[in-house]
């Protein structure tokens, strides 16, 4: 190899060192499994509570979808997941003796963190120390040059 061709890919090694993983993607520019597991963690913590431990994240599936009406394209991942709750979550939501809950909170014992308009959108009580089961998906839909998680964030 001569000396420009060592030169010249010395150059293209420390430029591209800089460059984040997710901005520079030659071949799959789709959202990975573990994007899906950060947009889980951000609505955990997000809806949840800020101590939350992800203890198990395992992919049970992945598709590609095609928006129709929307002309964009989507990826889905569906998940079983495992997170502890060290503190417990919305301690105002503890149902009383009776097993009501205040307004603005909810009963239901399932928990999802899946933005659909079958979402719990109240608040739910977590024990302390509790470690909750969830069969859940989470969803990318393209956005211009990257995708849009369910957590609001760019991937």
């Amino acid at each position: 190899m001569s000396k420009v061709h060592v030169l010249a890919a010395a150059l293209l090694a420390a430029s591209l060192a800089g460059t984040r993983a997710e901005a520079f993607c030659l071949f799959s520019c789709e959202p990975t499994a573990e994007n899906a597991r950060k947009v889980f963690e951000n609505r955990v913590k997000q809806k949840f509570a800020a101590d939350a431990v992800i203890d198990k994240f395992e992919v049970t599936r992945f598709w590609r979808l095609d928006v129709e009406g929307a002309g964009h394209a989507a990826v889905e991942y569906y998940f079983d997941a495992a997170v502890s709750f060290p503190s417990g979550a919305n301690p105002e939501c503890k149902p009383d003796e009776a097993g009501a809950v205040k307004p603005g909170c909810s009963a239901s014992k399932y928990f999802s963190t899946t933005v659909s308009n079958q979402e719990v959108k109240d608040k739910q009580y977590i024990e302390p120390g509790a470690k909750i089961e969830f069969k859940d998906e989470t969803r990318f839909d393209e956005a211009g040059k990257g995708w849009k998680g369910q957590d609001g964030n760019s991937y």
